[in-house]
């Protein structure tokens, strides 16, 4: 304690620290003192990993305007349209951003909440970044002959050809040059990465408090949801043209799309009627008899759509054989208008032994669409095949038709019975055995996808010999290999169209060996009491810019009969593959009371024909001049044609759609919807 002078009065006592300083200290001493840490925001602290990310999230967006611009040169239908481009330019780009925010989330989530420090270290920052950029540019490729393959962006097909890795992995290998590719590839990303990492030489990646990092892991999951919100809102088809549509998709949205539409609830998601309308209209467009009101109004799970079908022939024990030629499209059948081909002699000679059917349709354009029209007379809902799907055991079919009256019944397949799931749909529908890949001679010339033709007719050629030897009636089957890519064929059987492997080339192998076979049967005697379908399973390859490219799915169909006067007949009624079974049987001669969806087609008149068809997740119903599909949210789309000989498809613009269009539509809703019912709670089947 002082004492402290007054100005006037007594002295007065102060308390002073005990190590007194300046009342204003020193600028050095200012210094010297400790300053409060300043608040950084998430945004900068966060800046290192938002700038590597975007960097990835800007490279790849780039790539798909260049992509979009080479599909819609190379693919687009008709003239040039700038406006179509940019159409799909624009969406594209919302597509793309949402997508790709989507398809990083995982990284998001890790440079959100770990501190990832090797990032900073340019030994491993650059090669990932090539590597991340080559992969971008190699997927670029596979989309590329992707949609010069199937006219789409990845879908239900891509997914499928997943689940069976080594059967694509191999066929890709085989097809094209993978090793120059992936180098291209390669090349592209380290290129492409160099700017990048002159952009990324300063990250240092430091450290993230905790409690930042929660916060950081809160705002990806806020981008997640507000991307996904965003692709679930935004339309698939942008344009009344198909290939503008699929121009403008992002690929991988595509195939996450197709995996979740693979089982789809129709009544959710596609036009619906009430249920008793449905039924009653379907049975009318199908040509049956219409259910009496009481079983109308049956409930979900206990109604049956069943008819009864009349042979046009008698009943004489013929033994029948179902030959599938795998992407057998009317587009190399000389007969069919396309001689100038040269790649269908063998069939072209043989049409004039039986009756052909010229203006056939397939039900989509995978193979085990063909089996479940050709095989069951059923339409193709959306999604999956029946082949695919949980509720087909003991589903209705020819083999079941056939076994029921005693026929020994065979599946020949030149492929492993796992893939498609086709050994478990082969036994469930009605067939006692199956011969697939591994039971053909180990010398049998094969290719990734099974052993060619001539030895899966071949092998069926003797079981038909050896039944006939035992009294044995039988209904075989037979599904084709060689028509598919790599198109590796036997050396010496036809003269190659080609010096390389193609389509040509394998198309007149499969023409050859499905003549050969006929050739041997016939002089075998086994056609004098046998009855041959021979069709495609669907057309080549997918192309037009409708929401269903029919004009793609025009195949070939012959019935060969022992009787005389079935030769050289020709139908030109529009027809489909679930009308195959129905015909085949009334050739046949058997009566049987069945659930098939497909008409007799003999006797009927030209006109007047129809067709159910689907691709992706769209379905339709094709006449003569209009084609009505069907599609996700309930989505209704039309169109008109001059005639059931014609491949040009107009769209029917909203203000233009008649009445007797609209009735169109409930025509197809009626099928399909009946159809989903019937499959899905198991009454798909034949009456006990």
């Amino acid at each position: 304690m002082v004492s402290c002078p007054s100005v006037s009065g007594p002295t007065v006592s102060c308390l002073t620290p005990a190590n007194p300083g300046p009342l204003f200290p020193s600028s050095a001493a200012r210094q010297a003192q400790p300053r409060p840490k300043a608040r950084v925001s998430l945004w900068a602290a966060y800046a290192d990993r938002i700038k590597f990310a975007a960097l990835i999230l800007a490279t790849g967006i780039a790539i798909g305007p260049i992509l979009r611009i080479v599909l819609y040169v190379s693919f687009h239908d008709g003239d040039f349209q700038v406006g179509d481009l940019a159409l799909a330019l624009a969406m594209g780009l919302v597509f793309d951003v949402s997508s790709f925010c989507l398809a990083m989330l995982p990284g998001l989530f890790l440079l959100a909440m770990l501190r990832l420090r090797i990032l900073g270290w340019a030994p491993v920052r650059i090669p990932l970044l090539a590597v991340l950029i080559g992969a971008l540019c190699f997927n670029a490729v596979a989309e590329y002959f992707f949609f010069e393959e199937f006219n789409a962006r990845y879908n239900h097909i891509a997914l499928d050809y997943l689940i069976y890795p080594r059967e694509v992995f191999v066929n890709i290998w085989d097809s094209y040059n993978v090793p120059l590719i992936l180098c291209a590839a390669l090349a592209g990303g380290v290129l492409l990465s160099w700017p990048l990492a002159r952009l990324t030489r300063s990250m240092t990646f430091a450290r993230i408090p905790w409690g930042m990092r929660w916060r950081a892991t809160l705002a990806v999951v806020v981008l997640g949801g507000a991307c996904t919100g965003l692709v679930a809102v935004i339309p698939g088809a942008v344009s009344h043209d198909r290939i503008v549509s699929e121009v403008a998709q992002n690929g991988w949205y595509q195939l996450m799309r197709a995996f979740l539409t693979a089982h789809l609830d129709f009544g959710l998601y596609y036009h619906t009627l009430p249920l008793t309308e449905a039924r009653a209209r379907a049975a009318r467009v199908l040509g049956h008899t219409v259910p009496e009101p009481a079983d109308l109004a049956a409930p979900a799970g206990q109604f049956r759509l069943l008819e009864t079908f009349e042979p046009a022939c008698k009943d004489e024990g013929y033994d029948l054989v179902v030959i599938l030629e795998e992407s057998f499209g009317s587009e190399f059948i000389g007969v069919l208008g396309h001689a100038e081909r040269r790649t269908s002699p063998g069939f072209d000679r043989w049409s004039k032994e039986g009756i052909l059917l010229a203006n056939l349709t397939a039900t989509g354009n995978r193979t085990v669409r063909g089996m479940e029209g050709t095989l069951c007379s059923f339409p193709p809902l959306p999604g999956d095949s029946v082949v695919k799907r949980g509720h087909s055991d003991q589903i209705a079919s020819l083999a079941q038709v056939m076994k029921a009256r005693g026929a020994k019944t065979t599946f020949f397949y030149g492929g492993l019975g796992m893939f498609d799931s086709m050994a478990p749909f082969i036994a469930a529908s009605g067939y006692d055995q199956l011969v697939e890949q591994l039971d053909y001679p180990k010398g049998s010339f094969r290719t990734i996808w099974g052993v060619a033709d001539e030895f899966v007719l071949g092998a069926m050629l003797e079981a038909q010999k050896a039944a006939r030897q035992a009294g044995q009636r039988y209904c075989f089957t037979a599904l084709t290999v060689s028509n598919h890519k790599p198109y590796f064929i036997p050396r010496g059987r036809i003269t190659e169209l080609t010096e390389k492997p193609s389509r040509e080339n394998a198309v007149a192998y499969a023409d050859w060996a499905l003549a050969d076979y006929l050739d041997k049967a016939k002089a075998a005697g086994l056609l004098d009491h046998t009855i041959v379908l021979v069709a495609g399973d669907h057309g080549a390859r997918v192309y037009g810019s409708e929401s269903i490219p029919a004009p793609s799915y025009r195949i070939p169909a012959l019935f060969l009969h022992p009787d005389a006067r079935w030769r050289g007949v020709r139908l030109e009624r529009l027809c489909s593959q679930i009308d195959l079974v129905p015909t085949l049987l009334s050739l046949t001669g058997v009566r049987c009371e069945a659930p098939f969806f497909g008409r007799d087609i003999l006797g009927l008149p030209a006109d007047g024909g129809r067709a159910f068809l689907q691709h992706n997740r769209d379905i339709g119903l094709l006449t003569d001049d209009v084609m009505v599909t069907l599609g996700l949210q309930k989505q209704l789309s039309f169109y008109r044609r001059s005639g059931r000989s014609s491949d040009e498809f107009q769209p029917v613009d909203s203000d233009k759609i008649t009445p007797d269009l609209r009735e169109l539509a409930r025509d197809a809703t009626s099928v399909f919807q009946t159809a989903y019912e019937l499959y899905v709670n198991e009454r798909f089947r034949l009456p006990q």
